[in-house]
């Protein structure tokens, strides 16, 4: 455990990082509402704005409490949900080692975006028709989504800092 964590330390610390800051964004989905609710209006009306930057926070596709919508629609809110878990999984020897092994062409970029494909088709569909998803489908496609956001993102990061530990030896 010890040569494994010296051999990837750049990865073990970068994506520590990363995760924590999805994590944090994550958190602040949940703390706007409540920000609000707790009358600190100027702080849950930047986190609202910040939010706003990425997702569309339409009522009708977002999650309440106390009668405050969260920060983001149930879709985004999954996906920051769903991403922490599934980083944490490559901080496994065995799952990082199966990453690299993969070709980025012909393998993670297919499967991750097959994985995003569900959100798009499900989001093609609300836009084209008067089809309108459930929570439980968002919640799902948003998972899946995350889920090939971590297999692109975590294969990228693993190429970029695997040739800067070789560099470094």
């Amino acid at each position: 455990m010890g040569k494994d964590f010296l051999e990837d330390r750049i990865a073990f610390i970068g994506w520590g990082v990363f995760l924590g800051i999805i994590f944090l964004n994550l958190v602040g989905t949940v703390l706007a509402p409540l920000l609000k609710i707790w009358g600190i209006e100027a702080l849950s009306r930047l986190l609202y704005g910040f939010y706003h930057l990425t997702c569309h926070q339409l009522p009708s596709r977002s999650w309440f409490i106390c009668g405050e919508k969260l920060g983001v629609c149930v879709r985004c809110f999954a996906t920051y949900l769903f991403f922490v878990p599934a980083g944490l999984l490559v901080f496994i020897t065995q799952i990082r080692i199966w990453i690299l092994r993969r070709s980025f062409v012909k393998f993670i970029v297919p499967v991750s975006f097959l994985f995003n494909l569900p959100m798009i088709v499900d989001g093609l569909f609300q836009l084209l028709t008067s089809w309108e998803s459930t929570h439980l489908l968002r919640l799902i496609t948003g998972g899946l989504s995350s889920l090939g956001l971590v297999l692109f993102l975590g294969a990228v990061f693993l190429k970029v800092t695997n040739q800067a530990d070789q560099s470094v030896v």
